[in-house]
């Protein structure tokens, strides 16, 4: 087999591309030495064991030598280019190995100065920037080559497929279990095996995931002229396309994927059937039949608008999964069609998923795929072949692209299948709800029917006025009579009640549903209070009363129960609602009770994890469970759904890990209760009734530090997900230590100082954040504080002036470092070091970040000084500063992200930072490098780089003219403190 036979080449090639770094790399070493020691006389032992080490290693170079001489001498076997690449390759085998036979012939006899000096003269410094760049050719043609060679494999028969994996086995002692089991022919792919064939046994591991990273890349980059057969042409079993359509799936799904859902309150017994009976005034069972494209479920805030699109998407009966819109949308798609139904809970107070487009994307990507795998290679290509070749597909999907696979998917499917799609409250999405009703609109075009819920805002009141409709209060009469008759008449107390006061009980229930004025919410508060009422025995007057005492605005409503709080719990309620409107995720009610504890910052530094046992834990839980009761009078509600646990699998997880009992999640009644309580008003009242000193963001800190205590004993941390796990639960801490009041900045140093240093290994592993470098923890973990803003903790331990130094370069790495472009740069500059300045690792945009910069400076921080990081080339705080700015600049940025980005700006400037042509050509070159600001690599996700780009500067023609815009912006910030940091207006 041709493809067999080049990649025997390709494998002789990677020899000798395996043997060439170090070889480059030793010669570097040696003539480098010569300058440094040139005084004192340069090393000869080292010098000597250098060669040996190289002359004990050549011995796989010179048989790629010897198949590389057959390959280019007997044409036939393999094609032209890798015949080519083969003879190039021997030559610079051959030019190695001759000079080391030059000098271990030379060796008999001679001194070691004089071999060291016939060294020098053999590899001069020219000639081994001229080496080194031959290497380097010969990797990119064999990286090019293999990516045509490899996919070509992919779209071979199966049949051919397996017999040159068998082959290999048979050509490769160590790889006979490669590929020899139906597991590993499921679970990998064939690009996998082969590179496994090419890359074991050499030195340099790193080949072999570099080698991925730029085939994957090549990949990538040839989607937009790839023809669609392309793709459909990869050979899979059966079996591996299944398993790849299941981690495709995997990638896109999300952990709170079915939190909202979950959480919506089924509808009670009885209530909405009017929606679907054939003289109904809302016709929606009509338009679910017809060619109608839209319908507009819409009402006020808690008039049951979720309830109802969740009562939809439910099934008719159990075990049926049929919806209950199912029979009638079938009059529509046609008996012989094939229909499906998805649908989104846009959620305001869930996690950022449950309110941004990019959730929406994902949730419905998940049900589409899941209902039609077929499609996925035609809306992800390059994804597809990435993870059908190589069984890899590491890049982050953005939320652009995850439009683009959505707008793709519907516009396939649409052609071979009937689409009905459900989104629920759009007036909770978080973004311009212009561009979703856009969103709307476009897939309307599509033969897609679609219904949505909301609040009558005027953009919905716009877009969708004209469409089929139906308002929630205006229909609900029914079933709010229904409803407050079957709850009353559940509890025995109000059935002897109404036997004695039969009329009263009717009056009650009648105005109970009157006064609700089409708020299904109000009515479920109120008739609680009522029913607590006749079970405390109160009069008929004392009932009435009750009633006509309760506002019949939701909003004072919320208002009347807070104050109807027993005194004694008052202060401890406010507390709890504090705490709750304090965190930027949905809690659990483990992590509450950390944050709820009396002497929280002595529970989280002392408590020995280990001695938490399960049992113990069941106990705080449920304690935690009642106060939430007793306090907050329903306001808050602890949901018992089996939690998602970040990034974990299951294999991975202790079946008696104390970390797994979690007990829920802790939520709003509803969201019109956040909204109440984000008033000020309601704020300073909460604040009136805390009599001690409260910080929510501090004990919130503190949680999440005993947390991740408890996780990291209970729960091994073996892989990458693991380790994000962790990360992103000290990234919690160290956010919500950001926030901390200034009064407790004494506490929040010992918490953070603690973290640090019972869990900072975890938190950044060395080899995660700086390959082979070996970390210093200590200013490693202030770089991250800065990051997430913790400006307390950096007022306190940032107390050196210049660059920080989170790493230094271990001797491992610079022995195993076999990226060719820097090695001569490496070794000539002897960049042991990884430097950085804080002031370039400030999130601009963050609420933070203005007075991060002022403690920096004010500290001692220079704006010009110089630092390396991974650069071959230094540059000052204020350049990589300048070049985040840019990058953020270029994004579409809300108005306080834009006036933090100023703010940070102007206080480098007032502080003296250089403005020149040559400073913004600089920042432009670094922010052109990176995908990303040098502030993101501290992050292990990214969801910056999900913005929307606005603003193009750096292609070429527009590249000069941006380079003047933003050096005139940065002179005219220097002369009118009232500008903008504004790329649009200058560029």
């Amino acid at each position: 087999m041709a493809e067999l036979a080049a990649l025997g080449a390709a494998a002789s090639v990677l020899q000798v591309i395996d043997f060439g770094t170090r070889f480059v790399a030793t010669a570097w070493k040696i003539s480098q030495s010569e300058k440094l020691h040139h005084k004192s006389g340069p090393r000869l032992d080292d010098f000597v064991i250098s060669l040996e080490q190289l002359e004990e290693s050549s011995a796989n170079l010179r048989d790629a030598q010897r198949e590389l001489q057959t390959i280019y001498t007997h044409p036939g076997a393999v094609d032209a280019s890798i015949r080519s690449l083969a003879q190039k390759s021997e030559s610079i085998s051959k030019e190695m190995l001759d000079s080391l036979d030059r000098i271990k012939k030379d060796d008999k006899g001679r001194k070691r100065d004089v071999l060291r000096k016939t060294w020098l003269i053999l590899w001069k410094e020219d000639k081994l920037k001229s080496l080194e760049s031959r290497l380097n050719e010969a990797k990119t043609d064999l990286t090019f080559y293999l990516s045509i060679n490899l996919r070509s494999i992919a779209r071979k028969t199966l049949e051919a497929q397996e017999h040159m994996l068998l082959e290999m086995r048979e050509m490769r002692v160590d790889l006979k279990q490669l590929g020899a089991s139906g597991f590993n022919t499921v679970r990998m792919g064939v690009g996998s095996l082969a590179l496994e064939y090419l890359t074991s046994g050499l030195h340099h591991h790193e080949i072999k995931s570099e080698f991925l990273r730029v085939l994957i890349a090549i990949i990538q980059n040839t989607e937009a002229y790839r023809a669609p057969q392309d793709i459909s042409s990869i050979q899979l079993s059966q079996p591996r396309r299944q398993h790849l359509e299941t981690i495709f799936i995997s990638r896109i799904r999300y952990d709170t994927i079915q939190e909202r859902e979950l959480t919506i309150k089924d509808a009670y017994q009885g209530t909405f059937r009017w929606i679907f009976d054939d003289d109904d005034i809302t016709g929606f069972k009509k338009w679910l039949a017809s060619t109608g494209k839209l319908y507009w479920i819409t009402g006020k805030p808690g008039s049951g608008k979720s309830t109802l699109m969740r009562y939809l998407m439910q099934p008719t009966s159990l075990p049926s999964r049929q919806s209950r819109c199912e029979e009638h949308l079938r009059q529509w798609a046609g008996n012989g069609e094939n229909l499906t139904i998805i649908s989104f809970h846009f959620w305001a107070i869930g996690s950022q998923m449950q309110k941004t487009k990019e959730g929406l994307f994902r949730t419905l990507l998940v049900q589409l795929f899941q209902a039609h795998p077929e499609v996925i290679p035609s809306v992800a290509p390059s994804r597809w072949e990435s993870l059908s070749v190589f069984n890899e597909d590491p890049q982050h999907l953005t939320e652009t692209e995850l439009g683009d696979m959505f707008r793709q998917a519907i516009t396939h499917i649409s052609t071979q299948a009937k689409l009905a799609l459900f989104i629920d409250g759009l007036d909770e999405f978080d973004g311009d709800c212009n561009a979703l009703v856009s969103l709307i609109e476009e897939c309307t075009s599509c033969s897609i029917k679609i219904c949505v819920s909301s609040r009558p805002w005027t953009e919905f009141e716009n877009a969708f006025g004209e469409y089929p409709q139906l308002r929630m209060e205006d229909l609900t009469y029914n079933d709010m009579t229904r409803y407050v008759m079957a709850k009353f008449g559940a509890n025995p107390r109000f059935r002897t009640f109404q036997e004695r006061h039969p009329e009263v009980a009717i009056d009650i229930s009648r105005s109970v549903t009157e006064k609700a004025n089409g708020v299904f919410l109000w009515v479920n508060i109120v008739v609680s209070s009522l029913l607590a009422g006749i079970v405390s025995g109160d009069r008929i007057e004392d009932l009435e009363s009750r009633l006509d005492l309760l506002p019949p605005e939701i909003q004072d409503l919320y208002e009347k129960i807070i104050e109807s709080i027993n005194p004694i719990y008052r202060e401890h309620a406010a507390q709890l609602f504090k705490l709750k409107s304090a965190f930027t995720e949905t809690p659990y009610l483990q992590l509450l009770w950390y944050a709820d504890e009396v002497k929280f910052l002595e529970r989280a530094i002392d408590e020995v994890s280990g001695t938490v046992t399960v049992k113990e834990m069941q106990g705080r839980l449920e304690d935690m469970r009642l106060r939430i009761i007793s306090r907050c009078k329903g306001l808050l509600e602890v949901h018992k759904h089996a939690p998602p646990r970040l990034c974990r699998s299951k294999d991975n997880m202790s079946t008696d890990g104390v970390a797994a009992y979690t007990g829920g999640t802790v939520m709003y009644l509803h969201r019109t209760f956040s909204d109440f309580l984000d008033r000020h008003d309601v704020q300073e009242k909460l604040d009136g009734f805390i009599v001690k000193t409260y910080d929510p963001n501090l004990r919130i800190s503190a949680a999440y530090v005993a947390l991740t205590k408890l996780w990291l004993q209970s729960m091994a941390v073996n892989t990458y997900n693991d380790r994000c796990s962790v990360q992103l639960r000290i990234e919690q801490s160290l956010r919500h230590a950001a926030d901390a009041k200034e009064s407790s900045a004494s506490e929040t140093v010992q918490l953070l100082d603690h973290l640090r240093d019972k869990c900072v290994k975890s938190c950044i592993p060395s080899h995660q954040l700086f390959g082979h470098y070996h970390a210093n923890l200590k200013q490693a973990f202030l770089c991250k504080a800065t990051v997430l803003g913790a400006g307390q903790y950096i007022k306190a331990r940032a107390n050196e002036s210049g660059p920080m130094t989170p790493a230094r370069e271990t001797n491992q790495g610079r022995s195993r470092r076999w990226s060719l472009s820097r090695i001569s740069w490496t070794i000539k500059h002897h960049s042991r070091w990884i430097t950085t300045s804080l002031l370039s690792l400030v999130h601009l945009t963050g609420h933070n970040s203005p007075s991060v910069i002022r403690i920096l400076l004010e500290g001692g921080a220079k704006p010009n000084e110089t630092a390396r990081m991974y650069d071959p080339q230094e540059y000052t705080a204020w350049e990589k500063l300048l070049a985040n700015a840019i990058f953020l600049s270029e994004k579409s940025l809300d108005d306080n992200e834009q006036d933090n980005l100023t703010q940070c700006v102007q206080l480098m400037i007032d502080e003296g930072a250089k403005i020149s042509i040559g400073t913004v050509e600089r920042a432009m070159k670094i922010s052109g490098q990176h995908w990303r600001p040098q502030y993101m690599s501290w992050l292990p996700f990214v969801a910056a780089a999900n913005q929307v780009t606005v603003v193009n500067i750096r292609s070429g023609s527009h590249r000069d003219t941006a380079v003047e815009g933003i050096y005139k912006l940065l002179k005219d910030m220097r002369r009118d403190l009232g500008a903008k940091f504004d790329l649009k207006s200058y560029c």
